[in-house]
């Protein structure tokens, strides 16, 4: 009987040391681990065009800009180019109008501060005129597409013109913009435009009417690498020229970087000058290209 006692009261004590030893064991536990089996990854989300780190953030069609911000640290450079004549009269001879009488050029640099909030600097070039346009702005974009269902910004800024042999003078403008992207193809906008000292091709320097514009505009994207852009600008109140002003492009994507052939009835590309419609009709259109680069930090 005391030999039974003995022998249950050793396998019992051997038991609890065995079991002590397996939950202190590293050897053990690492083997645990390794059989277990590992969590699936979660779906990674399809990329879509216009959001993928494959393409830059233009927001905008030609001239007209689109609700969407830059992305955050972003730093987005502009380059524009419009002919003075136009390519539909003589276009051998004056090889579409680059040996016409002038050439317009705008350079401009956009920053993403964060995500939603943009400042920019754009400068367009005199030519029949006698002023250079500087112009400043801030973009803010409150509501967007993923959460809101349309993405809407407002714009404000300002217009500094460098005039030659006379007085610099100052301007003022404000944009509402709205606008949405179906089926990851087609951008569609809407929008109003004010600038308190609008300009344009006839309008004449001493003459500092406001002008208000309906603005609209639409982006096909036709396969990945390229998109066809249209926008038209009316004005509505104030001063206005007797066509609204309208651009199409033929846009070319590739990674942070488009390229733009651009047809349009006007060559003015800085607010105070599409709010203002243009004195070119539909059969006096100019030819010009836009370049876009975007660089991330």
């Amino acid at each position: 009987m005391r030999k039974r006692i003995l022998t249950a009261t050793l396998a019992v004590s051997w038991i609890f040391c065995a079991a002590a030893s397996a939950q202190t064991n590293p050897s053990t536990n690492v083997k645990a681990a390794t059989t277990a089996e590992p969590s699936p990854a979660p779906p990674k989300e399809k990329a879509t065009f216009y959001d993928s780190e494959d393409f830059s953030r233009t927001c905008r069609a030609v001239n007209l800009m689109t609700a969407e911000t830059l992305r955050r640290n972003a730093l987005l450079f502009l380059l524009d180019h419009r002919n003075m004549d136009t390519f539909l009269e003589d276009p051998l001879e004056n090889w579409f109008g680059f040996e016409g009488s002038g050439l317009k050029y705008g350079i401009g640099i956009r920053y993403g501060i964060i995500e939603g909030l943009e400042a920019g600097f754009y400068r367009l070039s005199r030519t029949v005129e006698r002023f250079d346009v500087y112009e400043f702005d801030v973009k803010y974009q409150p509501l967007n597409q993923k959460d809101h269902v349309v993405d809407l910004a407002v714009r404000a800024g300002g217009t500094w013109f460098v005039q030659y042999d006379m007085d610099d003078a100052f301007g003022y403008f404000g944009q509402f913009l709205i606008d949405h992207i179906f089926w990851d193809r087609l951008v569609l906008g809407t929008g109003l435009l004010f600038h308190s000292d609008s300009s344009n091709d006839v309008k004449s320097t001493e003459d500092t009417e406001w002008s208000l514009a309906v603005q609209g505009l639409a982006e096909v994207r036709i396969v990945s690498f390229m998109a066809w852009d249209i926008e038209v600008a009316e004005s509505v109140a104030g001063y206005g020229a007797e066509w609204p002003s309208f651009s199409t492009a033929l846009k070319f994507f590739t990674h942070r970087h488009t390229f733009s052939v651009v047809f349009s009835n006007s060559p003015y590309t800085s607010a105070d000058g599409v709010v203002s419609n243009s004195g070119r009709g539909f059969d006096d259109l100019v030819l010009g290209f836009q370049l876009t680069r975007e660089f991330n930090f």
